[in-house]
C-alpha cells in the first residue's frame, strides 16, 4: 500500500506514433485506492489501461485515441457492464449518483447556448451580379437593392441612414418596408393566416399566394378591414385573435341548413362553422390529456417518444438516429416531438402532419381506413386507454356503470347520456363473453373504444 509499482519515461516501441510499454499489475481482492498519473508534453492521451478479473474479460479503463479509432471511457464501461463490473449494489449506487449529477447540472443556461447566425461584416457590402445560367464564375450585370416594381415603391436611398461601421443598413430598410403601415400586403397576409388558424381556411384560400395565380378572397372588404385593424392595433396578434373569436361568424353553429348547403356547398360565405378533425398534434395531445398523462412542461430540447419498430424499419438508419426520452418527457406536447424527415411518428403521419421538406400553407385533412386501424391497434393509443382506465378506477371505484359514465365524460367533455352508458355496459359484457376478459381488461377495451369516437376526434 502506498508503494510505487511502476514508472516509465515514455521511451519504447511506438505504434502509429504512440509510445507502447506493456506492463501488468496484479491487484489484491478488496477495495484498494490507486493513483495513476500520466503526463505528456504533446497534450495527447498517451496511456491505455485494461483490467480483467475472474469471469470478466478485459475492460477498457482509459480513453484511447488514435489506435484503430477506438474510444471508450470508464463511465461508458459502468453504463454497459455495471452489474458485471461493480456488482448489483454498487451498480445501482452508480446509476443513482449519475442521475443526481445530471439533475444538478440541469439544462444549459441561455448564456451557454450557442447558435450560428448570418450577419453582415462592414458597411460596404460587395457588389451583387446576375449569375449567367446560375454559374457563380460567370457574372453578368450588377444588381442594385430595390423593392419589387409591382408595389411602385421608390428604391431605397443608399447609403442608408442606418449605415454604420458594422452594417450597410440594407436589411433594416427592408425590414421596415415589410412592416410599414403603407405596405398593405404584410398585414393582409398575416390577418388571413390568423383567420385560417381559427376557421380551417383563409379568406384567401391560397395562403401562400396572393397573386393573380392564387385564389381570390371570398370577402375582400373583410380582409382589408382586418388588416387595417391589425395595423391600428399596433400589430398585436392577441388583439386580432380576440376580435375574430368574439365575432358572430366564429360563434356560428356547424349544423347544416339544406337551402344554404344547396346554394353554397363549400361554405365560401361562412354561413356555418365547418366541422373539422383534430390536427395530428392536437389528436396526440388530446389522447394524453384524456388519459391524464399529458406533461405540459414548456421549453427545452425536442423529445423522442417511443418509435414503433415497424416505423423504424422504414428508415435507413433504423433507430440509430432516434434518441430516447423518459416516459414523463415522452408525454409532453407534440410541438416538442423531434422532427426527422425520414423517421416520423406514425400517429402524426397518419393524420396528415406536414413533412419537413416543403412549406405547408394549408394542411390536408384526409379520412382513410388506415387512420381507424392505427387508432385501434397502435401501441401508443392502447397504452393511453390503459392509463385512462386506471385514472377512472381511481376516481370512481369499481362500479361498472360509474366507470363507463366517467370515461365518456372525460373523453367527450360533456355529461354522458343514459343510453350511452347502457350501450357501453353491453359492449363490456360482449367482450367479456367473447374473449373471456376480466372486468378491468374489458373496461380497458371500452376506453380504447371511447378514444376512437368521432366526437373525440372531430370538432362539431
Amino acid at each position: 500500500d502506498g508503494e510505487l509499482v511502476f514508472e516509465d519515461g515514455g521511451l519504447g516501441a511506438t505504434v502509429k506514433g504512440l509510445s507502447v510499454n506493456d506492463f501488468t499489475v496484479e491487484l489484491k481482492e478488496g477495495l484498494l485506492p490507486i493513483q495513476i498519473a500520466s503526463y505528456s508534453k504533446g497534450g495527447a492521451y498517451r496511456m491505455h489501461m485494461e483490467w480483467s478479473g475472474p469471469g470478466i474479460e478485459k475492460r477498457i479503463l482509459a480513453v484511447r485515441h488514435g489506435i484503430d479509432g477506438y474510444q471508450r471511457s470508464l463511465e461508458r464501461v459502468f453504463n454497459d457492464h455495471g452489474e458485471a463490473v461493480l456488482g448489483p449494489r454498487k451498480a445501482a449506487a452508480f446509476k443513482r449518483l449519475r442521475s443526481i449529477r445530471q439533475q444538478a447540472s440541469g439544462p444549459k443556461r441561455e448564456s451557454e447556448k450557442k447558435a450560428a447566425v448570418i450577419s453582415e461584416k462592414g458597411s460596404e457590402p460587395p457588389e451583387t451580379h446576375i449569375l449567367l445560367r446560375g454559374n457563380p464564375n460567370s457574372q453578368g450585370k450588377i444588381v442594385k437593392p430595390g423593392f419589387p416594381e409591382i408595389f411602385r415603391t421608390p428604391d431605397p436611398v443608399l447609403p442608408s441612414p442606418y449605415q454604420n461601421d458594422s452594417s450597410s443598413g440594407r436589411r433594416r430598410i427592408l425590414a421596415e418596408w415589410i412592416a410599414s403601415p403603407s405596405n398593405p400586403l404584410t398585414a393582409r397576409v398575416m390577418a388571413n393566416r390568423i383567420w385560417q388558424f381559427h376557421f380551417g381556411r383563409g379568406i384567401v384560400r391560397s395562403s401562400n399566394n396572393f397573386g393573380a395565380k392564387g385564389d381570390r378572397p371570398t370577402h375582400p372588404e373583410l380582409l382589408d378591414w382586418l388588416a387595417a385593424e391589425f395595423v391600428e392595433g399596433g400589430w398585436s396578434m392577441k388583439r386580432l385573435h380576440k376580435t375574430i373569436l368574439m365575432s358572430n361568424t366564429y360563434r356560428m353553429s356547424s349544423r347544416s341548413i339544406p337551402d344554404n348547403l344547396a346554394a353554397d356547398p363549400t361554405n365560401n360565405l361562412f354561413w356555418r362553422f365547418d366541422m373539422r378533425r383534430l390536427t395530428a398534434e392536437e389528436l396526440r395531445d388530446s389522447l394524453l390529456q384524456a388519459a391524464g398523462n399529458l406533461n405540459t412542461a414548456m421549453f427545452g430540447p425536442g423529445i423522442y417518444p417511443v418509435m414503433p419498430p415497424e416505423a423504424a424499419a422504414t428508415s435507413s438508419t433504423g433507430l440509430g438516429k432516434w434518441g430516447t426520452s423518459s416516459a414523463e418527457e415522452a408525454a409532453r406536447r407534440s410541438v416538442y416531438v423531434h422532427t426527422k424527415r425520414s423517421l416520423r411518428l406514425p400517429i402524426l403521419t397518419s393524420f396528415d402532419a406536414p413533412e419537413g421538406d416543403t412549406s405547408c400553407p394549408v394542411r390536408f385533412s384526409t379520412t382513410q381506413p388506415t387512420q381507424a386501424l392505427g387508432m385501434l391497434n397502435s401501441a401508443f393509443v392502447n397504452e393511453q386507454a390503459q392509463i385512462l382506465a386506471s385514472r377512472v378506477l381511481d376516481e370512481v371505484g369499481e362500479d361498472s356503470r360509474s366507470r363507463v359514465r366517467r370515461a365518456i365524460e372525460i373523453v367527450v367533455s360533456r355529461v354522458a347520456r343514459d343510453e350511452e352508458v347502457e350501450e357501453g355496459l353491453r359492449f363490456i359484457e360482449g367482450v367479456q363473453s367473447a374473449a373471456g376478459l376480466s372486468d378491468d381488461k374489458a373496461f380497458e377495451r371500452f376506453c380504447l373504444l371511447a378514444l376512437n369516437l368521432n366526437e373525440f376526434i372531430y370538432l362539431d
